[in-house]
């Protein structure tokens, strides 16, 4: 309880005072004349009066001690899983939250800082402390204990009127050594099949900035989605530049990665990932239709409506051994310009389409000989075939049957029948989930597109058949041949589709797909590895033609390595969702495949350092009267001090005392209550009277 006296004037306090002023003069006046008795009575009544005016009161609080509130920070962003800093921590925030709450009238808060607290941005230790003030009254606040590693990137934003002091345990250890690679620039895009230019250098120092540890040269490999394309040996701290022509459109994933030190902290921050999209200039097609027949424009219309699409289209008319006595000045047909095309620029073409084809001596044995190896060292060609390829002028008879999936028997058939997706082919991109599709295993129904009626009878070789026609026979075969794709379309009738005769079908969507499957792009990649990050999650998809889920092996950006098992989906797709409960690059593996994912930014500056530093955590300190320890020398006393005390000192450090309250009850008596005044007041009138008469 707490009781104190207090004043509330009946009249304002100016009025009092000119009250008890005139009160005053009068009985100067009336002592000038009639003498000095009564005097006294006179004054206390004049007295009586102005402090009753004034009205005391006496006010008796009832308080209720509060406790105080001390906040423990741990640090659980990436920098502080390197080693064994993050059992540590837990350990010593268990043991200082022990020993605040043994303090008499203390209470404990604590408050975690992860990657997601830090945005990527890093460790937002300034940021943390005052948002948890918010919710602490500032009478109440005793001091705040941080546990981090000394990695703080909002240093600068701590103000000089904290409302208690900031007291800093470092993890680690002093004089930790670390190697870290730089990417100094790098482009975000680039033209496929142009080339370009990393910037990068690895940085090699001791915590202290002593001299530079191991040898000057360090080994650094570079991948390229997954695969070696360079090792070197650099020299340390010297930029150095990586030239790369981009072989497709898409993310082009780019893996930097230096050989740790000897006796480094962690090799985490030895590795960069760069995502350089790749653009395509243009696609450049040739088209070269064997004979004029109704699918033909389709083709043409197909490859025109794409901007992106340069195509070369020649029609052989009139073969060479064609003899009408026609004079060369009265002929109009352009001569096809075979020599340029498939010796010159062969190499020049993204993608070759032959359709219907008949063999006439325009081409020569060579200039098959030339497809096959532009096949081979990376090109791609597709195969839309009549009943041409059945007989003596097919192309399976010439140097090209070396890298064809599939060979013709000879046979044509000529029914009505509806195209079929296989059961490899279900689970292969170019005709996953194709619309209109039977759904696997559902033999008894038929697709709702339309029907074709001429079809070339193969027999697959080493090609994967992924559409089947009439009596299950091939429709379409892929392969790949080297570097290098081959499809084999086993049908002229695809035009059909895109007519519309009998309700149509996805020719442009089959079309595009298979463009895009033989030019390689990773989307369309039947063995493959894509991550992603969607939801506070990474998401882990492999696409295969293997029945198999399998698993993946997943390293955290901190270097945590975790198995994860994938859960069967449709398409020949095994998915998979896992927290991404730290900021920076998820790398997974499933052994010949590489992903990546990168949650928040892709090398955060969290892991940009991961030395223990003591810089930062003393600047904040140092505003707000804390101290900075290593938690290597053990854990310190804790003692409440006054306010205005030292708040640290050899082995202990200091929580301020507040003593603060909570008023639960006012009680308010007068001093000086009305029947007390009155008869006081009396009497004194009667003396004063009393004494004048005498």
């Amino acid at each position: 309880m707490n009781a104190e006296i207090i004043w509330t004037p009946l009249l304002p306090p100016i009025a009092v005072t000119a009250i008890a002023g005139v009160g005053i003069l009068l009985l100067l006046v009336q002592t000038f004349r009639a003498g000095r008795r009564g005097l006294v009575a006179r004054a206390l009544l004049i007295g009586l009066l102005s402090v009753a005016l004034l009205e005391p009161r006496l006010s008796i609080e009832e308080r209720t001690a509060q406790n105080d509130i001390a906040l423990i920070v741990t640090d659980e962003t990436s920098s502080q899983k390197v080693r064994d800093r993050a059992l540590k921590t837990a350990a010593a925030a268990d043991q200082l939250a022990a020993r605040l709450a043994a303090l008499p009238g203390m209470d404990v808060r604590t408050v975690a800082i992860g990657d997601a607290t830090g945005g990527g941005a890093g460790s937002k230790i300034v940021g943390a402390i005052t948002d948890a003030l918010a919710e602490v009254p500032r009478q109440r606040f005793a001091g705040t204990i941080v546990i981090t590693d000394g990695q703080i990137h909002d240093a600068e934003t701590a103000s000089a009127d904290l409302p208690g002091p900031v007291h800093f345990l470092i993890t680690g250890k002093s004089g930790e050594k670390d190697r870290r690679l730089v990417v100094v620039e790098a482009p975000g895009y680039g033209i496929v099949g142009k080339e370009i230019s990393i910037r990068y250098r690895v940085e090699d120092a001791e915590a202290k900035g002593d001299a530079e540890f191991g040898s000057n040269l360090v080994d650094v490999t570079i991948r390229v989605d997954g695969r070696e394309a360079e090792k070197a040996k650099i020299p340390l701290g010297k930029e150095v530049i990586f030239d790369l022509v981009l072989d497709h459109a898409g993310p082009n994933l780019i893996e930097i990665e230096a050989a740790p030190g000897a006796d480094e902290l962690t090799a985490v921050n030895n590795r960069a990932v760069l995502a350089v999209n790749g653009v395509r200039d243009r696609l450049r097609v040739l088209l070269v239709s064997g004979q004029p027949h109704a699918g033909e424009r389709a083709w043409r219309n197909l490859l025109k409506s794409d901007p992106s699409v340069d195509l070369v289209h020649f029609t052989i008319l009139r073969p060479p051994e064609k003899n009408d006595f026609t004079p060369l000045n009265e002929i109009s047909l352009i001569a096809f310009p075979v020599r340029e095309l498939f010796e010159e620029k062969i190499a020049d073409f993204d993608l070759i389409v032959f359709d219907r084809y008949m063999v006439r001596d325009v081409l020569p044995p060579q200039y098959f000989r030339n497809i096959a190896a532009y096949v081979r060292n990376g090109g791609a060609v597709l195969l839309a075939v009549g009943p041409e390829f059945g007989g003596l002028r097919s192309l399976a008879r010439t140097p090209l049957n070396d890298i064809l999936p599939a060979t013709p028997t000879g046979k044509i058939v000529e029914e009505r029948f509806k195209p079929n997706i296989s059961d490899l082919g279900h689970r292969h991109p170019v005709t996953a989930a194709l619309p209109g599709a039977v759904v696997p295993g559902r033999n008894d129904l038929e697709p709702t597109w339309g029907a074709w009626f001429r079809q070339i009878e193969l027999q697959p070789s080493t090609g994967a058949t992924v559409m089947t026609g009439a009596g299950g026979r091939p429709l379409l075969v892929l392969e790949r041949v080297d570097k290098g794709r081959v499809a084999l379309f086993a049908s002229d009738h695809l035009w059909l589709w895109s007519r519309g005769y009998d309700d149509g079908g996805p020719q442009a969507e089959l079309t595009r797909r298979l463009a895009h499957w033989l030019m390689r792009e990773p989307e369309l990649e039947e063995e493959g590895l894509f991550a992603s990050v969607d939801g506070g999650d990474v998401v882990i998809e492999r696409r295969s033609l293997a029945a198999e889920a399998g698993t993946v092996t997943v390293t955290s950006p901190s270097g945590e390595v975790r198995r994860v098992e994938l859960s069967p989906g449709p398409s020949g797709r095994s998915i998979a969702r896992i927290a991404a409960d730290e900021v920076g690059l998820y790398r997974i593996e499933d052994g010949p495949h590489i992903a990546f994912a990168a949650a928040g930014a892709l090398n955060p500056l969290e892991l940009a350092d991961l030395r223990a530093d003591t810089k930062a955590a003393a600047q904040i300190s140092g505003r707000s009267g804390g101290s900075v320890r290593w938690l290597a020398d053990g854990l310190p006393e804790i003692r409440g001090v006054q306010p205005a005390r030292q708040l640290d000192g050899k082995g202990w450090i200091g929580m301020v005392r507040n003593e603060a309250y909570a008023v639960t009850g006012v009680t308010s008596v007068p001093l000086l209550p009305w029947w007390l005044v009155l008869t006081f007041g009396i009497g004194l009138a009667a003396l004063a009277w009393w004494r004048e008469g005498r």
